[in-house]
Formats: structure tokens, C-alpha cells, sequence
């Protein structure tokens, strides 16, 4: 079995592999778009022989952890024929998919797991809550009868300077939204194949986007694919143009983060509400990544020994500065009781803000000091992330 890069006259045996592995054979748009990102995505395959058993995509993507935008590796389609399962197939494209984001600069990646366990054994990690929510009618919320400046368009209509205003709007708010993914043109090209249904409205203030929502109605359900406002007063616009809609809609369906507070100014917050964990992430590179990363008050320098099975390059004793210096120590520290000991998926998991530094705590060395609990604690940026792009 040779596990390499598949070849463009391959292609069309990544399509197969992924319609008979995947519950909905792709058709039309959604085609188009899958060829896409085989053809710009890095794709390799498990060969057996002049076949394609088993595949993997790393989508060359982005990911903002607490303000810094890092190139990230989002990993998708992976499949493998079922005559070919439990061969370590999976694991060989597990691991050279590593060593090709290190060597190509993505340094941090994430992807959406069929089991939770097999990616984390790989050194992924959850790192968001979804809440999921289905208002009815009677529950809409209520923020007055105010006359707000709204300017509508549509995939199928677009108005190209209100597009063009939302994508730097998205963009702007990514890099301060923690765990956010900046949106290039291909990405809202992807959107527009994959949701060619989506309506867009932003609303205005001062002449200037402070809000918007990607949207879809369907059988009296408005169906929310994107809401993202800069404050209260534009969150509070998006919703009094969602509810313009009450006469054509019965409920209203859409994702948030878990840690967002959902309804908590609603006049009827007492709705359905599910809780999903299904997005994971892994530092590829943690050397690379630490010498990016915005470090908090750091008042004595920090020392942190990685274990990860799967990626040896990061299996390092580190040390960061007072100001932020990251530079990798002899190994044999590691029983100092200075150092604190994660395995990648945890510190990875903290690093991004997912768990705080008392929670990471529970898997670290159990010999680590009150000093050095208290330092870490300042360092880490508040924050935690949500990530809602799906790939």
C-alpha cells in the first residue's frame, strides 16, 4: 500500500470513493465544488496498486486563535473502501497528512470527527460547544418597532457592492472573533454552490456594515447559516429583520456557541435547545505555533513538555520568556516540577482557550506547583473559540 499525492488522472476515483462512503452521492453544483477542492486541496490516497482505496483532503484554510490568524489545514473526506478498513490505512494517512502541514505552514489544524475517539488517539481535540435553536412563533424575540438600515441580496441576485462590503464585514469580525475562519473569494464561491438558496442582509449604521445574516426560507422555517454583529444594539437589528419575517415563517432554526448566552434578553428564552460537540483541533507544529502566539502577562517564564506519539517533532521540553521568546530546552528537565507535561490534544485544547489552564490541570504532571498554576494562568488570553465553518 503507497500513500502519496493522487495524481489529477485520479481524480475522478476520489469521486467514486467519496460517493460510496458518504450518504449522498454529489450531483451538480455540490460536484463542482467537491472537484474544486480536490484539485486546490492537498489530496492524498492510499494506493493499492493503480487504485484508490483511501483518501484524505487538507483544505488550505485559516483559523484566528485569540487575534492571530494562523494557516490551518482542514481536514476532510476521508474514507476508505470497507475491503480495505482495519489495515492501518487510516493511520498512514493520519500521519502523513502531519508531516505535510508542517511542511507547508499550517501550523494548527481542524476537522469534523465520524468518532471522537480514533481522532483524538491522533492527537485532535474538541474544541466548541454548538447550541443549536428552534424558536416558535411565539417565542420570536422582541426588540421594538425601530426603522433600521437593512440591504438585502442573494446568491442567486447578488448586489456586488453590498457583497463585497459583507465579505470584508465577515473578515474584520473573524480576526476578533476567537476561533474564527477568514472567508477568501473560493470559500463564499464554495457557499454559494453548496447553499445556492441563501438570502444576505446586513444592516447599516453610519454608513458602515455593523451587523449581517446569511440565511434560508424554507417550509415557514427561517433557517439562520450565518449572524454575526459587532455589538448588542446591530445583534439586536439582525433580529428585528428576522422577525419582519413572522407573517411567512412558523420558526426559526439556527447555531450558536454554547458560551454565548443565547436568549438571555429574550422576553421568552424557554425554547429547544441542543448541545452538539462535533469540531476538533490540533497543533500540527507547536514550536512554530508558540512563536506566534499573543501571550498574556507571562511574570516568570513558562516551561511545558509536549508528548505526541504522532507528531516526534513536537515531543520537545519549551520554555517562553517574559516577553514571549520561545526556544526549545534540554529534555531531561522534564521532572522539574517547574514544567507542566500535556499530551498534545489537551495542550492544544488550552492553548486555542477551550479549557482553562485549573481544567487542563486535571491531565497534566501531578507534581506541578501553586506558583506555576498561577503563572499559566495569566498567560493564556480569555476567550473561547467558535468555529462554525463545515468542511
Amino acid at each position: 500500500m503507497e500513500i502519496k499525492l493522487i495524481s489529477p488522472e485520479d481524480y475522478q476515483q476520489v469521486h467514486r470513493l467519496r460517493d460510496y462512503c458518504f450518504p449522498n452521492k454529489y450531483a451538480g453544483t455540490r460536484r463542482e465544488d467537491f472537484h474544486y477542492w480536490v484539485e486546490h486541496s492537498l489530496t492524498l490516497g492510499a494506493y493499492n496498486e493503480e487504485k484508490v482505496v483511501g483518501q484524505l483532503l487538507v483544505l488550505p484554510l485559516n483559523m484566528t486563535v485569540h487575534g492571530v490568524s494562523y494557516e490551518m489545514g482542514g481536514i476532510g473526506f476521508v474514507a476508505t473502501y470497507p475491503e480495505h478498513r482495519n489495515q492501518g490505512i487510516m493511520k498512514k494517512l493520519m500521519l502523513q497528512s502531519l508531516k505535510e502541514m508542517r511542511e507547508n505552514g499550517q501550523f494548527i489544524s481542524v476537522l469534523a470527527p465520524f468518532s471522537v475517539s480514533f481522532y483524538r488517539y491522533f492527537g485532535w481535540e474538541l474544541f466548541f460547544e454548538k447550541l443549536h435553536y428552534s424558536i416558535p412563533n411565539e417565542a420570536f424575540p422582541n426588540f421594538g418597532h425601530q426603522v433600521d438600515v437593512v440591504k438585502r441580496m442573494s446568491f442567486e441576485w447578488p448586489e456586488e457592492v453590498v457583497f463585497q462590503e459583507i465579505q470584508q464585514f465577515f473578515n474584520e469580525q473573524a480576526i476578533k472573533n476567537n476561533g474564527s475562519m477568514k472567508r477568501d473569494g473560493a470559500w463564499w464561491q464554495r457557499l454559494a454552490r453548496r447553499e445556492p438558496n441563501s438570502h444576505l442582509a446586513a444592516y447599516y449604521r453610519d454608513h458602515q456594515i455593523a451587523g449581517y445574516v446569511r440565511y434560508e426560507i424554507s417550509n415557514l422555517t427561517f433557517l439562520i447559516k450565518d449572524f454575526v454583529a459587532e455589538d448588542s444594539v446591530a445583534e439586536q437589528a439582525i433580529w428585528r429583520f428576522i422577525t419582519s419575517h413572522t407573517a411567512s415563517v412558523k420558526t426559526i432554526e439556527g447555531v450558536t456557541s454554547n458560551n454565548s448566552h443565547f436568549g438571555f434578553h429574550f422576553e421568552q428564552p424557554q425554547f429547544k435547545q441542543e448541545i452538539t460537540k462535533d469540531v476538533m483541533v490540533r497543533i500540527v507544529y507547536v514550536f512554530e505555533f508558540l512563536k506566534r502566539y499573543p501571550w498574556g502577562d507571562i511574570r516568570q517564564p513558562l516551561y511545558v513538555y509536549i508528548k505526541d506519539t504522532f507528531g516526534p517533532w513536537n515531543e520537545n521540553l519549551y520554555k517562553i520568556n517574559k516577553n514571549g521568546h520561545v526556544e526549545e530546552m534540554d529534555e531531561n528537565l522534564v521532572e522539574d516540577k517547574h514544567i507542566l507535561a500535556l499530551p498534545i490534544h489537551v495542550f492544544s485544547a488550552m492553548m486555542v482557550g477551550y479549557l482553562t489552564v485549573n481544567d487542563t490541570l486535571r491531565y497534566a504532571n501531578g507534581g506541578v506547583t501553586k506558583e506555576v498554576i498561577d503563572n499559566w494562568q495569566g498567560t493564556i488570553p480569555s476567550g473561547r473559540p467558535a468555529f462554525y465553518e463545515y468542511f
